[in-house]
């Protein structure tokens, strides 16, 4: 299976695209939400979408907007290309959990594979979105990660800190994908249990789905803090 061309389906598989992007993007500071937050001239989300567009098809895409801001993320998104499919824009909920839930839920059982990733990783590579839905494809869920460069420790109980083997530990990032189903179970068990994640790969692990880690290529950079909106801008002119 190859996703070397943009299409929206393959091997009649059709894939979507969830982006959670309803956080406020308070420890930016510029009183809007952080997708929308100008990089290099255009938003955030937009650079984010762009950047997808280019590495796979998709049969749709819903983004989950502030509940207030859905008419600017409307504006935001107008226009991008086909491969994109049909998106739309609905209010996102008081967690990324809650978010990605929406999300899944409005797109129903038209695709087999949900693809999500953070409107904050504008810089992702085209190989890595499209390693990451072949590996969800093969094995049922797959994540984005990286190697730590640095060297890791762990606080000890009673005091001090001990170190840990680098060569072992995942930065985990996103896209991560899913089988639509699931996704749906993961996000169903959770709800019922009023359990919380900090991601959807942590979320499905918890219903004894294995997760498949595809390395990401290149710089997958995180927009969180003000000096990360100068870095992405500068990193996207060398594209």
């Amino acid at each position: 299976m190859g996703l070397s061309a943009p299409s929206a389906t393959f091997a009649g598989v059709k894939v979507a695209l969830v982006i959670p992007a309803a956080g406020s993007g308070e420890r930016l500071g510029r009183g809007v939400p952080k997708a929308l937050v100008d990089v290099g001239g255009c938003s955030l989300l937009r650079r984010t979408l762009e950047r997808l567009s280019s590495a796979a098809g998709f049969a749709r895409t819903v983004v989950l907007a502030p509940p207030g801001a859905v008419a600017s993320f409307e504006a935001a998104v107008a226009g991008l290309g086909p491969s994109l499919g049909r998106i739309s824009v609905f209010p996102g909920g008081a967690t990324r959990q809650m978010s990605v839930a929406a999300g899944v839920a409005a797109l129903g059982d038209e695709v087999d594979i949900v693809c999500v990733h953070d409107a904050a990783r504008p810089l992702v590579a085209a190989a890595t979105v499209r390693g990451v839905i072949e590996a969800a494809f093969a094995d049922g869920a797959a994540t984005a990660a990286s190697r730590p460069s640095d060297s890791v420790r762990q606080d000890d109980v009673g005091g001090g800190s001990s170190a840990l083997d680098r060569g072992r530990l995942w930065l985990v990032e996103t896209p991560q994908a899913f089988r639509r189903e699931v996704l749906e179970a993961a996000h169903r068990e959770a709800a019922g249990r009023g359990a919380s994640y900090t991601d959807d790969a942590s979320l499905v692990e918890a219903i004894g789905q294995s997760i498949r880690i595809v390395e990401s290529v290149g710089r997958n950079l995180k927009v969180t803090l003000e000096a990360d909106v100068a870095l992405a801008a500068q990193l996207l002119r060398r594209d």
